[in-house]
C-alpha cells in the first residue's frame, strides 16, 4: 500500500510540479488540463457529485465521505510538498473568512502524514475545515493526476466548477458566484 502512495506523489510532482520549464513538458501538461477541462465541462452539464472515499479529519475526529459534505462548498485538494498548493491557501483563507455565511471550505491533504500538513496549516493560519487522504483515493477517483485541484459545489452538492492549477481570491469568489448563481452588471 504504501508503494501505491509513493507512485502516486510522484505522479502528482510530475504532473503539477516537475515540469521545470521544459517547453514540451509544458505543451503536453496544457493539452491535459484543456482534455481535463472538456472533460469537467461535461461532466459538471450532467450533475457530476462526489465519490464516496473516505477522509480523516487533519486533526482529532470522525472520518467521514466526500460525498457526504453538502453544498455549497469550496474543496481544495492540496499537499505540502507543491508549491502552487501552498501559494493558494492564504488566498483561500481570506476568502473563506469574506464568505464563510455562504459557502464551506473544506481542505483535502492527499498523500501525507497528520504532522507536516497540520503544521503547515497551523503556519499559514487557515481556519476551515481540513482533512486528509492519507492514501491517495480521493485523485483516484476524481480521475486527476496534478494539484491543486478546487471543486466548487452549488447548494444541491454538484460539481458547479473543478478547476486544476492554482486559484487566487478572485478566481475563487467568481467559482462561487457562478455556484451560488449570482450575477454581476459590469
Amino acid at each position: 500500500m504504501r508503494r501505491r502512495v509513493l507512485a502516486l506523489v510522484a505522479v502528482v510532482t510530475l504532473a503539477a510540479c516537475g515540469s521545470g520549464g521544459d517547453d514540451t513538458a509544458a505543451a503536453d501538461d496544457t493539452a491535459a488540463a484543456d482534455e481535463t477541462a472538456a472533460a469537467d465541462d461535461t461532466a459538471e452539464q450532467s450533475g457530476e457529485r462526489l465519490p464516496d472515499v473516505e477522509i480523516v479529519p487533519l486533526a482529532d475526529g470522525t472520518a467521514i465521505s466526500l460525498a457526504d459534505i453538502e453544498g455549497p462548498a469550496v474543496i481544495n485538494l492540496w499537499a505540502t510538498w507543491c508549491a502552487p498548493c501552498r501559494a493558494e491557501i492564504p488566498d483561500f483563507e481570506q476568502v473563506h473568512l469574506e464568505r464563510q455565511d455562504e459557502v464551506r471550505f473544506v481542505g483535502i491533504n492527499i498523500g501525507e502524514d497528520a504532522a507536516p500538513a497540520a503544521s503547515f496549516i497551523e503556519e499559514v493560519g487557515a481556519t476551515y475545515d481540513q482533512f486528509r487522504d492519507p492514501e491517495g483515493f480521493v485523485v483516484t477517483e476524481l480521475r486527476t493526476t496534478a494539484m491543486p485541484v478546487t471543486i466548487v459545489l452549488d447548494a444541491d452538492g454538484n460539481v458547479s466548477t473543478r478547476n486544476l492549477g492554482p486559484m487566487d481570491d478572485e478566481d475563487l469568489n467568481e467559482a462561487i458566484d457562478a455556484a451560488l448563481g449570482v450575477t454581476t452588471s459590469g
